[in-house]
């Protein structure tokens, strides 16, 4: 059974004579008897294997336009989001839409290893207010697969989700930032005092959450790269961290170079 492929069209064009067109919008003219063509379109938008279209269909399928209606069982998952804020509030109401995702909001138990990542869930989404370095720090250590948000600024600012041994880990993130930084001792210094205040030890100032547009839009990333994780083994985004500025309406990303091995 033959079915188009995503993004794929195939239709006739305002000369008559058949066209594909792929998710880049890149056209191409098909010939050959407008019969079989047409048969052709309705298979591969119903799925079917008609005998008689096969010479068809591998030509259209050496081209991407067709593909197999072959589909994997998706796999179900269950995913843990801890935080408090808008984030994580809309990241779990968008995961709780999402068929064979299951979610754990609950903050999980210290473990005697000092992890906290619990041992039900799949994979760990952490939103956070300001950054919690010394328990992502923790969660990192723990080897498992996580994503993770925060605010800087007026920013909200995302991964990169990390699949151990295939993708960025904090590590590699906080040493590359601190790498990078001209004043890598205030930097340390200013996260240390993060790590106190979420401790209750030291106040910290009010915390001002990016508007709503940008909390969804931050939430959907998270979202997505966990489920294009699920699917295909590697999140959407890859090793790359993103910002999210809601006075610009911009998304940057930053590619994370993973650390030597020490």
């Amino acid at each position: 059974m033959e079915l188009i492929a995503p993004g794929h069209h195939l239709y006739t064009g305002p000369d008559g004579t058949w066209r594909s067109c792929d998710p880049q919008e890149r056209f191409a003219r098909l010939s050959g008897p407008a019969d079989l063509l047409e048969r052709m379109r309705d298979q591969a938008y119903a799925g079917g294997a008609d005998p008689e279209l096969e010479p068809l269909a591998a030509v259209l399928r050496e081209r991407g336009v067709l593909t197999s209606a072959r589909r994997e069982p998706v796999r179900r998952i269950t995913v843990r989001v801890t935080g408090e804020g808008p984030v994580a509030a809309e990241t779990a109401r968008l995961f709780e839409a999402v068929p064979d995702v299951a979610v754990v909001r609950h903050e999980p138990t210290e473990t005697g290893s000092g992890t906290g990542t619990g041992s039900e869930a799949d994979v760990v989404v952490a939103c956070a207010g300001w950054l919690t370095d010394e328990r992502w720090r923790r969660l990192d250590a723990s080897g498992t697969v996580w994503h993770r948000c925060h605010v800087e600024g007026t920013r909200l600012v995302l991964g990169p989700m990390t699949v151990p041994g295939a993708t960025a880990s904090y590590r590699d993130l906080r040493g590359r930032r601190l790498a990078a930084s001209p004043l890598p001792d205030e930097l340390a210094a200013l996260w240390a005092r993060l790590d106190d205040g979420a401790a209750g030890k030291v106040p910290l100032p009010p915390l001002r959450w990016p508007n709503a547009g940008a909390v969804c839009l931050a939430a959907g990333l998270l979202v997505n790269d966990v489920l294009t994780w699920r699917d295909t083994g590697l999140p959407a985004t890859g090793s790359f961290q993103l910002v999210v500025d809601p006075a610009t309406g911009t998304v940057d990303r930053h590619p994370v170079l993973p650390l030597p091995v020490a």
